[in-house]
C-alpha cells in the first residue's frame, strides 16, 4: 500500500496555511515517494503557485514521523535545510514562521531588484572610468579645481532640497532623506583633499546614481544639466544616458 497523507491531516495543512494574507489556495500541496533500500517516505511539499521558488518542504516516515526539513525562503539563505525527527509542533511552528519570511521576500524582492540594478550600473561607473581616465587623472585636485566641486555640490544638494519639498511624501522620510544625502554630500566634499580624480569621480559617479535610485522624481526635475557640471570632461560626453538622470523636465 502506497504512503499519503490523510484527509485530516490535509486539512490541518491548509487551516495552516491561512494567515498573513494568505489563504490555503494560494499554495498547492502536492505529494512524492522517496525510496530508500530499507522504506520508503513521503515527501510532502507545499508550493507557493504564483512564486514556485517558494517552497516548504518535509519528509514523513511509515511511522508518521516527520523527517528533514527543506524551506525556500529561509532564515537567512534561499534555501535552507534541517534534520533530524521532529515533533508535531514544530511544523506548525515552522510554516508559521516561513509564511512570514514569505511575504517579508515579496515585499523585499522589489527592493532586491533595484539593489541589482545599482550593482550593474556601479560596475559600469566603473569600466567607464577605466577606460576614459588617462594616467594623468592619479592626479590630485588642486585647491581651486577642490573649491569648484565643492561650491557645485552645495548647489546640487539645493536643487534636491527643493524637489523634496515640492514633493508629496511623508515629511518624515524626506526630513531623513534630506540628512542622509546631506552627509553623503559631506563625505564627497572632504574626499575631493585626498582621492585621485579619477577616484573622486568614481565616487560621485556612485552617489549619483544612489540618489537617482532613491529619489526618481527629485532627480527628474532636476535633469542632467545639473549633474554634468561636476562630471570631469573626460567622461562628461561619453555616459551613458542610463547613469544618469532623466533628461530636465522643461527641456
Amino acid at each position: 500500500m502506497s504512503l499519503d497523507i490523510n484527509q485530516s491531516f490535509l486539512i490541518e495543512l491548509r487551516d495552516k496555511l491561512e494567515g498573513n494574507g494568505f489563504t490555503a489556495d494560494d499554495f498547492k500541496i502536492s505529494t512524492s515517494i522517496e525510496s530508500t533500500e530499507s522504506l520508503d517516505e513521503l515527501i510532502l511539499q507545499i508550493t507557493y503557485i504564483y512564486h514556485k521558488n517558494f517552497y516548504f518542504s518535509f519528509v514523513l516516515n511509515p511511522s508518521g514521523d516527520l523527517k528533514k526539513f527543506e524551506i525556500s525562503p529561509g532564515k537567512l539563505l534561499s534555501r535552507e535545510k534541517s534534520y533530524g525527527t521532529f515533533a508535531d509542533e514544530f511544523l506548525t511552528m515552522e510554516i508559521t514562521a516561513w509564511l512570514k519570511r514569505l511575504r517579508r521576500e515579496m515585499g523585499n524582492s522589489v527592493v532586491g531588484r533595484q539593489i541589482k540594478d545599482t550593482q550593474e550600473k556601479i560596475e559600469e561607473i566603473e569600466k567607464i572610468m577605466e577606460e576614459k581616465f588617462e594616467e594623468v587623472s592619479e592626479s590630485y585636485f588642486t585647491k581651486a579645481e577642490g573649491q569648484k566641486l565643492k561650491d557645485k555640490l552645495d548647489e546640487l544638494e539645493e536643487k534636491y532640497s527643493s524637489a523634496f519639498d515640492k514633493s508629496e511624501e511623508l515629511e518624515s522620510e524626506l526630513k531623513a532623506e534630506k540628512k542622509k544625502m546631506h552627509q553623503e554630500i559631506e563625505l564627497l566634499k572632504d574626499q575631493v583633499q585626498y582621492l585621485t580624480k579619477k577616484k573622486w569621480a568614481t565616487a560621485l559617479m556612485v552617489k549619483l546614481v544612489n540618489w537617482c535610485a532613491r529619489n526618481p522624481q527629485a532627480a527628474k526635475q532636476i535633469g542632467q544639466s545639473a549633474v554634468k557640471t561636476l562630471l570631469p570632461k573626460e567622461i562628461e560626453d561619453s555616459l551613458p544616458t542610463s547613469l544618469l538622470p532623466p533628461r530636465d523636465e522643461n527641456n
